[in-house]
């Protein structure tokens, strides 16, 4: 795997060539091939978990996991990052539209009695920055 990393062969026409790598390249090859390992064991793992959670009988019920990931300071953020953190607000936004207005609205229809309570967790405006065509 080293002679791999370091000194790849590359195609060239018809032949193989061996070449030479930097340091931030290899590094770059390390990165990308944990990414790699690490997406396709995670795709594995859901898979697995999906064969064993799944049922034949018809769902009226559901328990539903989901781990949003904690707060990251970096000195520098990616376009991978930049994705996850959409997502994230994403997940969020719907979560607490489902959460907390939907089912205030749910107590009006019903006729129960309870303060209205205002989250202040409308994050559209955050989403729209990403998701709204904009032109500069």
């Amino acid at each position: 795997m080293l002679k791999a990393l370091c000194y790849p062969r590359v195609k060239v026409g018809n032949e193989y060539v061996t070449k030479g790598q930097t340091v931030p390249q290899v590094n770059n090859s390390v990165s990308a091939l944990a990414k790699s390992i690490y997406e396709r064991m995670f795709l594995w793992m859901v898979i697995r978990i999906n064969e064993m959670l799944d049922t034949k009988n018809p769902r009226q019920f559901y328990i539903g996991v989901l781990d949003i990931a904690g707060f990251e300071i970096f000195d520098y953020n990616s376009m991978e990052q930049l994705c996850i953190n959409f997502t994230n607000e994403k997940l969020q936004q719907f979560f607490n539209h489902t959460m907390f207005v939907l089912e205030q609205e749910e107590y009006k229809k019903e006729g129960i009695v309870w303060a209205f309570i205002d989250f202040g967790m409308d994050l559209a405006a955050c989403i729209e920055l990403i998701e709204k065509v904009s032109c500069l």
